[in-house]
C-alpha cells in the first residue's frame, strides 16, 4: 500500500523550497555587496594648470646675408684624379694641386683628413670660379 500525498502537501513543500533559495540567493548577493571597494571620491582637488611660455629668441638677419647664403654654390667639378703615394699627405696633394685641405675632404667624402691611404684614389676639384652676388648693405 502506498500512502497517497495530498496535492497540497506537495505545494508546501515546493513553496518552502523556493522560499529557502531565494533567501541563499538574497544572502548571497549581500554577501558579495559587502566586499565591494569604496568608491573613489567624485571631487578630487586639482590645482590650476600655470604654463610658463618663454618665447625663442629671434635672429636679426639683413637682406645682405641672406642674399649671400642663398647664392648658389658651384659643386667642385673633377679637374683631376689622384692616386696616394706611400708618404703622402693631405695637405701636401692639397698644395700640389692649389686647393684647399677642406676642398679636398668635401670632394671625396673623407671623415678623417688625417687618414689616407697608399693606392686611394683622390678626386681632385677643379678651381673654377663663379661670380658671387655683389653684397650691398641694405638700407
Amino acid at each position: 500500500m502506498t500512502a497517497k500525498v495530498p496535492i497540497k502537501g506537495v505545494i508546501v513543500v515546493r513553496q518552502l523550497w523556493v522560499g529557502i533559495m531565494g533567501a541563499l540567493i538574497l544572502c548571497a548577493s549581500i554577501g558579495l555587496t559587502a566586499c565591494l571597494p569604496d568608491p573613489p571620491p567624485r571631487n578630487l582637488p586639482t590645482l590650476p594648470a600655470i604654463l610658463d611660455i618663454t618665447p625663442a629668441p629671434t635672429l636679426d638677419i639683413d637682406a645682405t646675408a641672406t642674399a649671400y647664403a642663398s647664392a648658389p654654390r658651384p659643386t667642385p667639378t673633377v679637374a683631376a684624379l689622384y692616386i696616394v703615394q706611400t708618404g703622402d699627405t693631405l695637405s701636401a696633394i692639397a698644395e700640389r694641386f692649389s686647393v684647399t685641405v677642406d676642398e679636398l675632404v668635401a670632394a671625396n667624402n673623407l671623415t678623417d683628413p688625417n687618414f689616407i691611404q697608399p693606392g686611394q684614389t683622390l678626386l681632385i676639384p677643379s678651381r673654377i670660379d663663379t661670380p658671387r652676388p655683389a653684397l650691398t648693405p641694405t638700407p
